[in-house]
């Protein structure tokens, strides 16, 4: 079978039997209910150890040289990770640095991330051990019951909470057993977050936080600065630039395996669409409340009826796609269009066309149930001497269709001709020469502008014997953006250290180069400012602990053998 690296995995022919078992299975609830007393008893009479442990799923992951199946992985890995977002969106920052702390931050998927916050975890977990941090039950609950979720703040004291029992009951009901997990998973976790407060203060505890800094740092943020500015475009200089045929020629030589056309690829398609039934060809609008607060009523019958009948033709035309499917994959693909059209589905034809090309209609038949593109879906097929490697499992788009697709041709990249990338290395070559006249004419501009401010004239002035239209800004504080002025962010970096009456070093953004005269800088007073210093000591204090733990953290994570 072909690699079908980024699509869905591919399900059986048996689907279509299944979507019948499960139709015929609602008929029989008597013989269900006698089965089920069979194997009750079973379990009674049978070595359940050993029936659990050959159960939990094949081995899919080794942590220095211990093995850990499906299930297990799951638990400590990607359902864990879920549980410490979610408890995260409940204000809760031990438990924010703690998910970010468990993740490579080089990890590029959601996979990858998933991967290496399960083998830190086992990595804190025998750290915990060798430091002999083992968080007691009392410490556990003590974390639990401190959660924003699951107190009940005092109207006339908001200092004091109170642990509420009904909300905690509830989310573990609820949330927890709706995403498959027990309070005992809660409990591991809390467990293995309070092991990462303890030991990134053991790590970062000779670290020192000076309050000065933290003083300074905070002035220097919440300050006003006001300044002007001239601006130097870069179009200003491109349109100056006129390279002969010879230094294009030239520019190509030195760079023209850079130049490639796109990989080009044509494809035959089927897109399988649910049947409804008349009067059910929409989905029924969800019932509303009558006015805000009160309950919303449940669905009528008859639109419970046309909900049901649109989940069976929805059921059907996935099943019925996979049959095609398995058709395709006994006949080597051979047979395509004649099977498709056994199951009344038509294939459809594209012209070669590149990522960025797509047809019109092809774009919009968004996937479900992935992070992935269309694009991305068909462009990174990897074609093998297996005629199957062809063609795409089955797969989602849209709102309930199901689409195969069959690679029937394909034009690899290759280096552009000088004809074919004349032109766009032409405007790379203008590009480069612009920028680089532009930032001489800026040096050239600052030094002289520099010099007229030193001799008692004021920014304006000199802005004008330079010929150069001046602006202002301000006063504008780190986050403010006014209206107008997009780069006042860059303008507040340049400016937030620089003495008023001096120039900031040259700012090149998009396409220009800014020349700031910083003017005035004001720093803001406020009456709290020693609570909020001291809450400026202990967030360093955080940030310092955090960052020892991630180094130490990459570096036992660099010894830690891991298979696959």
């Amino acid at each position: 079978m072909p690699r079908q690296d980024l699509l869905p995995p591919r399900r059986t022919r048996y689907t279509t039997s299944r979507y019948v078992m499960i139709e015929n299975l609602r008929k029989y609830p008597g013989v269900i209910l006698a089965a089920l007393v069979t194997v009750f008893f079973g379990f009674l009479f049978m070595d359940t150890q050993s029936f659990f442990r050959k159960s939990s799923g094949s081995n899919v992951i080794s942590v220095d040289g211990i093995s850990y199946g499906s299930h297990e992985y799951d638990k400590l890995g990607p359902s864990s990770r879920g549980l410490a977002s979610q408890l995260t969106s409940y204000q809760s920052m031990t438990m924010y640095e703690f998910s970010m702390a468990m993740i490579n931050p080089k990890a590029q998927s959601r996979e990858a991330a998933e991967k290496s916050f399960f083998i830190n975890r086992m990595i804190l977990q025998k750290a915990g051990r060798e430091f002999g941090i083992v968080p007691g039950e009392d410490e556990i609950q003590k974390f639990i019951r401190e959660r924003s979720v699951f107190t009940d703040t005092d109207p006339t004291d908001p200092g004091k909470k109170t642990f509420n029992k009904e909300n905690y009951d509830s989310f573990v009901m609820k949330q927890l057993g709706k995403n498959g997990q027990s309070e005992a998973d809660l409990f591991n976790l809390v467990k293995d977050v309070l092991i990462y407060e303890k030991l990134s203060t053991i790590l970062g505890g000779s670290l020192q936080t000076n309050l000065d800094s933290v003083k300074q740092r905070y002035q220097v943020n919440t300050q006003k600065v006001t300044a002007s500015y001239v601006t130097l475009n870069l179009a200003d200089f491109a349109s100056k630039q006129n390279p002969s045929e010879e230094d294009v020629k030239k520019f190509w030589e030195e760079r023209k395996d850079s130049y490639k056309t796109e990989t080009r690829r044509k494809f035959s398609y089927v897109i399988g669409t649910p049947t409804y039934e008349p009067g059910q060809e929409k989905a029924p609008e969800p019932p509303k409340a009558a006015k805000v607060g009160d309950p919303v009523p449940p669905p009528s019958e008859a639109d419970k009826a046309i909900t049901e009948g649109r989940r069976k033709a929805e059921l059907k035309v996935a099943a019925v796609m996979d049959d095609l499917l398995f058709d395709i994959e006994e006949s080597k693909g051979s047979d395509f269009e004649k099977k498709a059209a056994e199951f009344k589905w038509t294939v459809r034809t594209t012209d070669l066309f590149t990522s960025t090309t797509i047809p019109t209609e092809l774009l919009t038949l968004t996937p479900r149930k992935t992070d992935k593109t269309m694009q991305q879906l068909l462009f990174d097929m990897k074609v093998t001497a297996d005629p199957i490697s062809k063609f795409t499992s089955s797969f989602p788009v849209g709102e309930a269709d199901w689409m195969i697709a069959r690679l029937d041709g394909e034009e690899e990249s290759r280096v552009k001709t000088y004809d074919e990338a004349k032109e766009e290395a032409k405007k790379q070559l203008i590009d480069e020469k612009a920028k680089e006249a532009m930032k001489l004419a800026a040096e050239d501009t600052r030094k002289k502008l520099q010099e007229l401010v030193k001799a008692g004239k004021s920014f304006a002035d000199a802005a004008k014997e330079t010929v150069l239209t001046i602006a202002s800004i301000g006063p504008i504080g780190a986050q403010e953006t006014p209206a107008g002025a997009p780069n006042a962010a860059t303008i507040f970096a340049a400016a937030k250290l620089v003495t008023p009456g001096e120039l900031t070093e040259n700012t090149i953004i998009d396409g220009a180069t800014l020349i700031i005269h910083v003017d005035k800088r004001e720093l803001t007073k406020d009456a709290n400012l020693d609570s909020i210093l001291e809450g400026g000591v202990e967030q360093e204090k955080r940030s310092l602990r955090y960052q020892a733990f991630q180094a130490w953290i990459a570096e036992r994570n660099s010894l830690t053998k891991v298979s696959p």
